[in-house]
């Protein structure tokens, strides 16, 4: 082989066509004018680097033996190669079809050559090869150096000067029909408008053109996502933003054109629609004249895959905005907080709630719905703009007591005022009609948040602050037609009747109403909890005098057993589960450690109900055994019992079991005396008890 240039690469391929032996293959080496090995050629297409013009020898041998290969060898020069085509200006068009190719078994390529300003960015699209062809390429320089890969689809950008060289082979010398595709996204033709678009299976790519009359935000919306990625370039082919990289909006820096290059991550052909709203103009726009709270959510309609809405409201410097919206049926919303330069506020994530609008002005909610399907016509959806400083319309809420219906009654609007005489702590619940709790959070008069309902909220001073019901789920619209009521409490319970001995009854009136009572027990002592049986179990905590917590019912009194410490009295503080209507609540708080004493357990039959749904007895300290089994059974009248075993320091040790009207269990009890409850319903029964040891 003769090469006329200096530095010359030789692309070269050895294919077999014939093999008696398969357990052979065949390769070429390549020498120079001196005899030495410079390199070899497989059936892998490969390049050999060569020195000064001149002629070099290729030798063409089996690996192994020395039988018989027929054998197709292709050689093709990069400097000056043959039957090079030239790519025109309109092969880069986005509305080119490309060029169609065909390579032949061992082919060493098919040469390209084309020029490009330095600096366009090209559109790189994956050769459409046939059977299953791998058809690669690599696009060199004026000075034969790399500068793109042809192989996938992505944007490359020609960063040094050419004109371009481009060799394209099949991976595997395999024959093959193949189109090459390059459009340039810099300066971009044969792109159409916004408005709809199809892409064929597998990374097939497509365009859109869209002028911008100023800079500023705009919104790129296609019909569902459809498994389509798209990124907007400028004039320079410069990547503006992305799909995700956008937060769902684009920033243009500058009036002009611009491209936006679509590509399909599907394995199925799609048809799509597209549209690009402009963030920088209110046409179109309605008006949110009030961003008070007691007015209706606003109802806002959506007839087109990619429509946009927009509402205007007038805002402040400092004024912190919260927008809550949400599908009438099932959808997912996007709503954005935009100034009047199209630019998107408040887009990451906060610990704050709502936006901080930085200047007086106008300001825009744009907004539209995800999902769009087959039925889909007019779909709907709602919307708050709603003020967290200072706010308006909300219902008034003063602190209440215990034993009162919750301070804030039953009504309607997201949020409510709380007037707060002074500094310090308060319980606050928010509850529905069927008595579940509701999740809240409250703000002061700047819009900060300073707590959510979780725990007791503490006030720095006297003043308005503001409740809103699941403030945090911007996802959720309470509307209107929504009520609740709200209890705002002391952390310190007063105004609790004292209890004459250890049942306590008393009336939830209303859903949220909180009870209390004062224990009739002294400090150092051991108190439990006792419900009738198959009734609702309320929530009870025990406070000292102080408003020091000591326990509730989640676990000491009604696993273990309560120590009374701190100072006396006490008072329980009870509520009600979420989801019982208010009505009657029973419980008896029996001390475990001491008086009153319980009579001797003799295995006489028991009898409840009433006043007297508990019963007790007595085990002397040897008077029982390690291991005992008990059995209770009723023999008359309705409803099951439970059993718990305290021992004589008040601390349960075994039970409570479940609630059966017959029942064993063996427990391992501790020395000492001990004392055996058994507690049923409010219906008479009468149970027989035994001990087995």
């Amino acid at each position: 082989m003769t090469t006329g240039v200096d530095g010359d690469v030789l692309y070269g391929a050895v294919t077999e066509t014939a093999n008696n032996d398969e357990t052979d293959s065949v390769s070429a080496a390549v020498y120079d004018t001196a005899g030495n090995y410079l390199c070899y050629y497989g059936s892998y297409p490969g390049g050999c680097e060569l020195g000064s013009a001149g002629t070099y020898t290729v030798v063409v041998a089996l690996a192994y033996s020395s039988g018989d290969m027929a054998y197709t060898l292709s050689v093709q020069s990069q400097r000056t190669p043959s039957g090079c085509r030239t790519l025109g200006d309109g092969f880069f068009s986005f509305s080119s079809a490309g060029h169609a190719g065909e390579l032949a078994r061992g082919a060493a390529g098919d040469c390209y050559t084309f020029d490009q300003p330095v600096g366009s960015v090209l559109q790189m699209f994956a050769p459409g090869a046939s059977d299953s062809g791998d058809v690669r390429g690599q696009i060199l320089d004026a000075d034969y150096q790399p500068v793109c890969p042809v192989q996938d689809a992505y944007a490359c950008t020609l960063s040094t000067p050419g004109p371009y060289h481009l060799m394209v082979f099949e991976l595997y010398s395999n024959p093959v029909t193949y189109t090459l595709r390059m459009a340039r996204i810099s300066h971009s033709t044969g792109c159409g408008a916004v408005g709809t678009g199809t892409l064929d299976s597998g990374n097939a790519v497509g365009c859109h053109q869209l002028h911008a009359s100023s800079a500023g935000g705009v919104v790129v919306r296609i019909h569902n996502d459809q498994s389509i990625w798209w990124r907007l370039y400028d004039e320079a082919g410069q990547e503006i933003c992305d799909k995700y990289a956008s937060l769902r909006a684009c920033q243009l820096p500058a009036a002009g054109d611009y491209t936006i290059v679509t590509s399909n991550q599907d394995w199925e052909p799609v048809t799509y629609q597209i549209a690009v709203a402009s963030l920088t103009g209110s046409a179109g726009c309605t008006t949110t004249a009030s961003l008070r709270w007691d007015q209706a959510a606003e109802l806002l309609h959506q007839t087109s895959p990619v429509q946009t809405n927009c509402q205007e409201f007038s805002g402040a410097a400092g004024q912190r905005v919260v927008v809550y919206a949400a599908p009438t049926r099932y959808n997912d919303v996007y709503p954005m907080v935009v100034n009047g330069a199209g630019e998107v506020l408040c887009a990451g994530y906060s610990e704050e709630t709502g936006c901080l609008l930085p200047d007086d002005g106008t300001y825009r909610v744009v907004s539209y719905l995800e999902q769009w399907d087959a039925e889909s016509a007019d779909e709907t959806y709602k919307v708050q703009i709603r003020s967290l400083s200072t706010p308006q319309g909300c219902p008034v809420v003063q602190p209440g007591g215990f034993n009162e219906p919750p301070a804030g009654a039953y009504a309607p609007v997201r949020c409510r005022t709380l007037r707060i005489p002074g500094p310090g702590s308060y319980q606050i619940r928010a509850f529905d009609d069927e008595n579940y709790r509701m999740g809240a959070s409250v703000f002061d008069s700047t819009g900060h948040r300073l707590c959510d309902d979780s725990a007791n909220c503490a006030f720095p001073a006297a003043g308005d602050y503001t409740l809103v019901l699941s403030a945090q789920v911007t996802s959720r619209v309470i509307d209107n037609d929504f009520s609740y009521v709200v209890s705002l409490l002391p952390p310190r319970p007063s105004g609790c009747p004292p209890l004459a001995q250890e049942l306590y009854r008393g009336v939830f009136t209303d859903p949220g109403q909180v009870l209390c009572v004062q224990l009739p027990q002294s400090t150092g002592q051991r108190v439990v909890e006792l419900v009738p049986a198959g009734t609702g179990y309320p929530l009870t905590k025990v406070y000292d005098s102080t408003g020091q917590y000591l326990c509730d019912s989640s676990y000491e009194l009604w696993q273990t057993s309560c120590l009374l410490t701190g100072t006396a009295p006490y008072v329980a503080v009870v509520s009600q589960q979420e989801g019982v209507a208010p009505g009657p609540v029973a419980a008896r708080f029996l001390r475990v450690d001491g008086p009153p004493s319980c009579p001797v357990f003799d295995g006489s039959a028991l009898t409840t109900g009433g006043d007297d749904f508990s019963v007790c007895r007595a085990v002397p300290a040897d008077a029982h055994a390690a291991r005992e089994t008990f059995t209770w059974k009723r023999t008359a009248g309705t409803g099951g019992a439970y059993l718990s075993i305290f021992d004589a320091n008040g601390v349960r040790r075994c039970g409570p079991t479940g609630t059966f009207p017959e029942r064993t269990v063996t427990c391992v009890l501790p020395a000492g005396a001990l004392t055996v409850v058994l507690n049923a319903s409010e219906a008479g029964a009468t149970f027989d008890l035994t001990r087995q040891s």
